[in-house]
């Protein structure tokens, strides 16, 4: 017969279990909702970035969160390359599969039509004279006939510019990205592995969309401190990844950074609780445009909806999806007492394998704020699945092997900051 006291007891250790079992639920779904195919890939065509700001401001009400901007949204536009139809390449007569086999460059045009292939791997004196105005050019740097190295061959084909596109072979890894500006004549990247060794002839159809103004926008929300309101701790993080290349191959963007805003939620929602208020209010900000170069943050450094000079720490959370060899610190060789303190809470609760450093870096969002005098880390957790830039880096692989100890981690070293002068 159980026990008034043991019933009791069963019920407090079943709901807190559940309460921590639904911090890692939230978790799951965030990252889940925000890679699935409705979003596109958090980019630039069929609204994928709005859907994802749209979702985002609803999570940022529900916590709690009060408003900046223009109803938590803080609207800028850029010029993107965007890909949001036809994706096809044939070499012979081998289909090519988009994203496994091959990517094409981010900054290529459209084109349309079939092409004779000319593996570019000898002396550029035996193809003076020749018209190529209907030839893909083949840059293979790995035979050993004479070969140029590939910034040897780029050269040439700079001073030859009149080709109708170029192939450039990937051993290992197809890495996409942004670009916002479209090139003369396209490329496309394919892996050695699926390029026919008696390859004569390309047949593609690429559409691309070149937008002048891609409107778009940062989402911010933010709250109050208890005691010393117009001081302020920031959490950032970008939300759009690489979006769509062609109609049926999105980039899920499961660690980048699918993770991160996931984790800027959840602390959202912990200091939002009345028993977790800080004295200093703290901002949260989710960029648009960091794929496209920085953007969305640079713009909000120039245009800041709070005075940067009052921004005690910041933190810009990206790729934090694994752990398996800890953390890595970019401007932690800089600030060095914020870095001994995020060490030392490190060491003292076991929560991470290992936290390294880095110096002054532009490899994402924290720089701009940086440059304008704001102390802050750009945090990402190291080891386990390489995916990255690819349509591999999906919410079913993503471990978050160390997720849960990032997040006690970063609390600690929020709330000693906010205890600080």
């Amino acid at each position: 017969m159980i026990t008034r006291f043991k019933l009791i007891f069963i019920l407090v250790f079943f709901f807190s279990t559940f309460c921590k079992s639904q911090d890692s639920l939230y978790t799951r779904k965030v990252i889940k909702e925000l890679t699935s195919e409705a979003y596109n890939g958090r980019g630039y065509v069929q609204g994928g970035d709005k859907k994802t700001a749209d979702f985002l401001r609803k999570q940022f009400k529900e916590n709690g969160l009060l408003s900046l901007g223009e109803n938590y949204f803080q609207p800028f536009a850029f010029p993107v390359n965007t890909f949001p139809g036809c994706m096809e390449v044939k070499i012979n007569d081998q289909q090519l599969v988009p994203g496994e086999d091959f990517i094409v460059d981010p900054g290529s045009p459209s084109i349309n039509g079939s092409y004779e292939i000319v593996i570019l791997n000898k002396a550029s004196s035996n193809y003076e004279g020749r018209d190529f105005k209907h030839a893909f050019m083949v840059i293979d740097t790995l035979n050993n006939d004479g070969s140029y190295s590939s910034a040897e061959l780029v050269a040439w084909l700079k001073n030859h510019p009149d080709n109708a596109g170029v192939i450039y072979l990937e051993e290992k890894k197809l890495t996409w990205s942004v670009e916002t500006e479209q090139s003369k004549t396209p490329g496309i990247r394919i892996l050695r592995s699926a390029f026919p060794k008696d390859a004569e002839k390309i047949t593609v159809s690429i559409c691309s969309k070149f937008e002048k103004e891609h409107k778009t926008q940062n989402v911010v929300g933010y709250i109050p401190g208890k005691g010393m309101a117009d001081s302020l701790l920031v959490i950032t993080a970008h939300y759009d990844h690489l979006g769509r290349m062609g109609s049926k191959t999105y980039f899920p963007g499961a660690n980048d950074n699918a993770s991160g805003i996931s984790m800027l939620l959840n602390l959202a929602k912990y200091y939002a609780m009345p028993e977790h208020r800080q004295r200093y209010s703290m901002v949260f900000i989710c960029f648009a445009g960091e794929e496209a170069g920085l953007i969305g943050s640079h713009y909000f450094t120039e245009y800041p909806l709070v005075p940067l000079n009052k921004i005690r720490f910041l933190l810009n959370l990206d790729l934090l999806g694994t752990g398996d060899d800890g953390m890595m610190v970019v401007n932690g060789a800089i600030y060095d007492k914020e870095y001994e303190l995020l060490t030392s809470l490190n060491e003292k609760n076991h929560y991470l394998p290992s936290i390294g450093k880095r110096g002054k870096a532009s490899n994402s969002d924290h720089y701009f704020f940086t440059e304008k005098g704001v102390p802050a880390f750009f945090c990402y957790t190291t080891g386990g699945i390489a995916a990255y830039h690819d349509i591999y880096d999906k919410e079913s692989t993503l471990p978050l092997t160390r997720y849960k100890e990032a997040f006690h981690l970063f609390c600690d070293f929020m709330n000693v900051l906010d205890d600080s002068n």
